[in-house]
């Protein structure tokens, strides 16, 4: 609707100005006659172009379509035109034949204005459908990785796992039972998730403090954590699986390969129309250990990204003394980048 109010604006001006011209040389009667004629043509040849296209679309080559719109909005034009003019709407067509050949002139530039102005806006809707279509298909990429992200678990951390509660179910039956526990809540999510867009920081909390007591199995006292998150935060809105990777590789690539191991920090908080989630270790840190800082935490800002149009940020940094700080800002919106409307005050650009 805007966009045909805009094109009889357009006209109108094209209009006046066509008329302005004949009447300054002469060529026309009285100034508002010579006007109403020009607009008459105008706006018929315009109206075809809104009316006509569907009609024609599919019965002919869309190059070819405007010629008959155009000479349809033309004898239109002419016929109202004529009807101003001397009350006869075949005055130009029996009459007048200067005003006829002039009309067909201007017809011939309002079927290359117009025909062009409905080839752009074609285009435009290809443009646009495409546009669609490709974003459409990265978020179907999208949810594919998640899903399999989220479905997986490493086949010897799950036979590693299960191993050691083999051998302590006689010795230390009460720790083998909560493992076993650890192990079902990992198993469980990971099929839940499979099927969940959203998830909370409370269930992401539970899963990965779950994964953390299973590797302190195996590391004992060179694994130690802490989770320091308001009982009110815990229903907070999240994508799954943006902080379990990252605490996955702090333990597997910073806090693993060090003797005296090391320890994890999860820190959530409210800030800024947001939550800011803050992860830290002390193991090996950024620079002497890359492996850590690549694909999984790529995947992490893509996603970002993508579902939050940029208002969401990933900082990774260095930790004094030693080890890798993590810091995610995700705003307000329960994963839907369309309802976060305004970026909140002081919050770090993407990185």
């Amino acid at each position: 609707m805007k966009s045909a109010l805009h094109s009889y604006g357009w006209t109108t001006l094209l209009s006046a100005a066509i008329a302005l011209l004949l009447w300054s040389l002469g060529e026309t009667g009285p100034f508002l006659r010579t006007l109403l004629v020009s607009c008459s043509i105008g706006y018929g040849i315009n109206t075809a172009f809104v009316l006509l296209p569907p009609l024609a679309e599919g019965r002919m080559s869309p190059y070819l379509a405007p010629i008959p719109i155009t000479a349809v909005g033309l004898a239109v034009g002419l016929a109202v035109g004529g009807w101003f003019a001397a009350q006869n709407p075949w005055y130009f067509f029996s009459e007048d034949w200067g005003t006829l050949i002039v009309g067909g002139f201007f017809g011939i530039v309002g079927f290359l204005i117009f025909g062009t102005r409905a080839r752009l806006v074609e285009l435009r809707a290809q443009l646009a459908e495409a546009e669609a279509d490709r974003q459409a298909q990265q978020r179907e990429m999208l949810e594919t990785q998640l899903r399999l992200l989220q479905a997986q678990i490493e086949p010897h951390f799950l036979f590693n796992t299960l191993s050691n509660i083999a051998g302590m179910i006689h010795a230390q039956p009460d720790e083998a039972e909560r493992t076993l526990v650890d192990v079902t809540t990992l198993l469980r999510s990971s099929l839940r998730r499979t099927r969940q867009a959203v998830t909370t920081l409370g269930e992401e909390l539970d899963i990965i403090r779950a994964y953390l007591d299973i590797q302190q199995l195996r590391m004992k006292e060179r694994l130690r954590y802490e989770i320091d998150v308001e009982e009110s935060l815990r229903s907070t809105p999240l994508p799954p699986m943006l902080v379990q990777p990252i605490v996955e590789n702090a333990v597997r690539h910073g806090i693993d390969p060090l003797e005296e191991g090391g320890c994890v920090h999860i820190h959530a908080h409210a800030r800024n129309g947001g939550l800011l989630i803050d992860i830290t270790d002390d193991g090996k840190g950024i620079h002497s250990n890359q492996a850590g800082t690549g694909t999984g935490l790529r995947n992490i800002r893509e996603r970002l990204m993508r579902l939050y149009n940029g208002y969401a940020t990933f900082r990774l940094s260095d930790h004094e003394p030693s080890g890798v700080r993590v810091e995610l800002f995700i705003p307000d919106g329960e994963n839907d980048p369309v309802a976060d409307s305004s970026r909140p005050d002081n919050v770090p650009v993407q990185v």
